[in-house]
């Protein structure tokens, strides 16, 4: 059944639409994007589709084949290495420009999000557990306060999902992988960033 959608921020529900569908895994690696049917299927002309591929393709989610189609982004083992090196770089600058007051400031959200992705992980809802996942290391480097670092960091971050969903972690390795966050927490409770700065990069390698 068509998910028919208003005209109001036409643009952004049909952006918001597809880039779900990409990062839930139901548009694959690789996969050719396919207009005619996601027109169909939202109910709106080929050009909001258009519009949106062109958005997805400036955040790192689509590729663009010139004069032909629009594939979702499928990761090579290089790039899949240059974008966890990257994400790793950001993530441990955030940490050491962190002060104790920016971290007594945002610790609940960070344990209310960590919270919220053990839950995932126990009831089996990995889609969710990606998105919760997601916005822990978001609201981590929006603890800095940086807004260049942020900015760089959630362009960054769709990137990073698609890999995410792009790895078929065993129940073991994500049980490990989010329980790493509590241990995260911990050491920025304590003001051990060295310990934190340690624990982030053992987290982020883990994914990889």
């Amino acid at each position: 059944m068509p998910q028919y959608i208003v005209q109001d921020s036409l643009a952004d529900k049909v952006y918001n639409l597809i880039k779900a569908q990409i990062l839930s895994g139901e548009l694959k690696g690789g996969m050719v994007i396919p207009e005619e049917h996601l027109a169909q299927q939202f109910g709106v002309s080929r050009t909001p589709i258009r519009e949106a591929i062109r958005r997805l393709a400036e955040y790192g989610l689509v590729v663009l084949k010139p004069r032909s189609h629009a594939m979702v982004y499928q990761f090579t083992e290089k790039q899949a290495h240059d974008t966890a090196k990257v994400r790793l770089a950001l993530e441990l600058l955030a940490i050491e420009l962190l002060t104790p007051a920016m971290v007594t400031k945002h610790i609940n959200e960070l344990s209310r999000l960590a919270a919220d992705c053990q839950y995932n992980l126990v009831v089996g809802n990995r889609a969710e557990l990606f998105v919760k996942d997601s916005l822990f290391h978001l609201e981590l480097v929006k603890c800095t306060e940086n807004e260049a670092l942020f900015s760089m960091y959630e362009r960054l971050d769709s990137r990073i999902q698609l890999l995410r969903i792009s790895k078929n972690f065993s129940d073991e390795l994500l049980g490990n992988i989010i329980h790493q966050h509590l241990l995260i927490i911990q050491s920025l409770k304590n003001n051990d960033m060295p310990a934190c700065r340690e624990l982030m990069t053992k987290h982020v390698n883990h994914q990889m």
